[in-house]
């Protein structure tokens, strides 16, 4: 049976090719032609052919009277613009009808300024936007109409060359049956498969893109989340193939939504290796017709005489095992090239081994095929000859460098106890199994030897560093970094606190997570009222809960991207995390201004014995390098400095105990205040002698006589013990930046 489908933008000229066409196709003594027209379907249903209702509504009429017709023996034309691939393959390929059809396209070829002339004259105009919209549609290069999507034959017109349709549609169905029955001489030699339908192999071509994208479909993070919602929202529930049907529906057509034929697709494609994580080289098994696909479908298949017209060039088994061999490698395999190689003849190189693969000679078929056949479905970007990684089998990275991520998560999870990296060490293993790698199967390469001294299972519930509800929140501090939200926080009153810390409840802009020696902070900025900018702190996650998540309060991106790059500086600038407690300070040593940074810089100087001065030199960026300034070597040393190496101070005068001299320019919280500087200084005892400034020289004598008095030991200024002899008073070195 033969019926007969319109094809052409609003205003192209359907409705009066209908009229003409109906009666020449019904041979006398036959039922007459039906004519199934969207716009008539929708004036008797919603009362005005002008009213864009449900489409579904439309569809239903349109199939369930296209069904009836072909039952009877009548055949039908269906006037519609059918403008988009999906729209096409929806009647040719997707639906189910009760005996084989032949379907003939007519493709009106109106050049677009007459549509919108002839659009002007009609009762009912369509909005120019719509017209141009789906004229650019059926123009397209790689998704314009073709017999491949399942036509018998396509009819090309162009009604501004006719006076007369009449005879022009006498002459054209006269031609028909000689079209097609050369069309399908020349495809004797084809041999079909399972994907030869190009709603199939295009339904297949779709998810394989869909998933290189999101592996499972699900939104385990907020990024994948968001990205999956601007789809569909809410997200789709069910097993894989449910949420693929969909993705697809939304992304593609209905057409290609059917959750049975996925399910199939999704099974081929793991016994081709396509999911594997290791390569594979075992040559692809050309698909059949699945038990899985519904009797319609099963009708459809070119294989099944169903459907009696052409194909995709992938519908040639030969062709569909090369493109698909090579699509296998590059997903598998991104970054697979050699530098200066040329990459098709690399390619086929490397795919020798896969028996159907491209032969050698073969590199203009290579790109020819990826031009035509990979390009349109988005596996590559067009003029683009760069490589890129997809999110199938190992991705990015080797099954061995996989598994050393694995094992630098894991310490991340286990030994510093970064709350995120748990569930994210949970998924990574999964997803390592789901490709066939075991992560366990070696000790890992790298370790830490730092490590969180905070236990998340023993922390306050509603902290930020808590293993199980302080996930979530952890999530949440992620989520209004990236966002740049305002939160509140709430600092916890009976925790530790250093002078000057903050308590109760804050108002700020996280910034980023740091850990830092002993354990996870948050540097965040405050919101200062009435002020641009505030002040920058970090405060240690087990301290701190998130009470309030501020979605209207945002930030854009210059703004927080200012504040992260001067917290940076202060960072920098500071060799820790103590970045003071005073805004103008802070602002003055982040200034573009020489002159107003150096009026809040204090040089820290200090003399050290040669073992202390070796593991000191030896931490060349442990502070700024360039506001650090160690001793040359002695006359007579042996030991190697990098010509680059900040050794510029002349040493001390011979005979000193402490010969070496070291300067640091620092900021002035950090050399008042900074615990972390005082605990590395302490830690040399007496390898070191503080000499600038004053006040930090009587603090370490201070911190010295203490640890004296609590062990009972005499000291220096104690009333009792033997007179000691007064060591001589050391040379005063100010403020280098000072001259007053």
């Amino acid at each position: 049976m033969r019926c007969h489908l319109l094809i052409g933008p609003p205003a192209s000229g359907k409705t009066t090719l209908a009229r003409v066409l109906a009666p020449l196709i019904s041979e006398p003594g036959e039922p007459p032609a039906l004519v199934l027209s969207t716009d008539a379907i929708r004036a008797e249903v919603f009362g005005d052919a002008a009213v864009q209702g449900p489409w579904s509504t439309i569809q239903q009429h349109l199939h369930q009277r296209l069904q009836a017709a072909v039952t009877s023996g009548i055949p039908v034309i269906i006037d519609a613009t059918h403008a988009r691939r999906p729209w096409r393959l929806a009647i040719t390929q997707a639906l189910e009808l009760p005996v084989p059809v032949e379907w003939i396209g007519w493709w009106l070829f109106t050049p677009l300024a007459t549509c919108l002339e002839w659009n002007q004259r009609r009762q009912r105009l369509v909005p120019e936007p719509v017209i141009k919209e789906l004229a650019a549609a059926l123009a397209d290069q790689s998704f314009g109409p073709s017999r491949a999507e399942g036509f018998a034959a396509v009819v090309s017109l162009v009604p501004t060359h006719h006076s007369e349709l009449e005879p022009v549609l006498r002459e054209e169905l006269a031609r028909l049956e000689r079209r097609i029955r050369s069309a399908t001489n020349r495809e004797k030699q084809v041999v079909r498969h399972g994907y030869s339908r190009l709603l199939d192999l295009e339904r297949l071509l779709y998810l394989l893109r869909l998933l290189s994208c999101f592996p499972d479909l699900a939104g385990n993070d907020s990024a994948t989340a968001s990205d999956l919602e601007a789809i569909v929202s809410p997200l789709p529930e069910g097993d894989l193939a449910d949420r693929a049907a969909a993705l697809l529906r939304r992304l593609h057509g209905d057409c290609y939504g059917d959750a049975l034929a996925l399910r199939s697709d999704l099974a081929w494609l793991e016994q081709q290796g396509f999911t594997s994580a290791l390569p594979v080289n075992a040559p692809i098994q050309l698909p059949k017709v699945g038990p899985l696909l519904s009797p319609g479908q099963r009708s459809a298949l070119p294989t099944a005489g169903g459907v009696n017209g052409g194909h995709p060039p992938l519908g040639d088994a030969q062709v569909f095992i090369r493109v698909f061999t090579l699509l296998r490698h590059v997903l598998q395999q991104p970054f697979d090239r050699e530098r200066g190689s040329d990459l098709p003849a690399h390619l086929i190189a490397a795919m020798e081994n896969v028996p159907g693969a491209y032969l050698p000679g073969e590199a203009a078929t290579l790109r020819k095929d990826l031009e035509k056949l990979l390009t349109p479905y988005g596996f590559r970007a067009r003029n683009d000859n760069v490589r890129h990684g997809y999110a199938l089998g190992t991705a990015l990275l080797s099954a061995p460098r996989l598994r050393e991520i694995h094992g630098v998560v894991r310490q991340a999870a286990a030994r510093l106890g970064d709350p995120s990296a748990q569930d994210l060490l949970a998924e990574l293993e999964e997803r390592l199994h789901w490709g066939g790698i075991n992560p366990t199967t070696s000790a890992p390469v790298r370790t830490y030897a730092n490590h969180s001294v905070v236990d998340a299972a023993l922390v306050r519930p509603d902290s930020l560093a808590a293993d199980r509800h302080g996930y979530q929140q952890a999530e949440a501090i992620e989520t209004a970094i990236l966002e740049h939200r305002r939160v509140v926080l709430e600092r916890f009153p009976s925790v530790a606190s250093f002078p000057g810390s903050p308590s109760g409840e804050l108002r700020v802009w996280p910034l980023q997570l740091i850990f830092h020696n002993i354990g996870w902070y948050l540097l965040f900025e405050e919101d200062a009222v009435a002020q641009l900018q505030g002040l920058i702190r970090t405060e240690r996650l087990d301290r701190l809960a998130l009470r309030r998540s501020e979605s209207r309060n945002r930030r854009g991106d210059d703004v927080h991207q200012q504040s992260v790059e001067r917290a940076g500086r202060l960072l920098h600038l500071s060799g820790g995390i103590y970045c003071g407690d005073d805004l103008s300070e802070q602002l003055a040593v982040t200034s573009t201004s020489a002159k107003a940074r150096n009026q809040h810089l204090v040089t820290l100087r200090f003399s050290c014995q040669g073992w202390a001065f070796a593991f000191i030199r030896e931490g060349v960026l442990r502070f700024p390098i360039e506001r650090t300034r160690f001793s040359q070597p002695l006359a007579g040393d042996t030991w190697w400095c990098h010509p680059k190496a900040p050794h510029v101070l002349e040493p001390n005068p011979a005979g000193d105990s402490h010969p070496y001299p070291v300067e640091l320019d620092l900021p002035t919280w950090t050399v008042q205040r900074d615990v972390d500087l005082r605990n590395w200084l302490l830690g040399f005892v007496g390898g070191i002698r503080i000499e600038a400034p004053e006040s930090m020289r009587e603090e370490h004598q201070a911190k010295a006589r203490s640890i004296l008095a609590a062990y009972g030991l005499p000291h220096e200024g104690s009333q009792s013990g033997p007179e000691k002899e007064v060591e001589p008073a050391v040379t005063y070195f100010p403020n280098r930046f000072r001259r007053d």
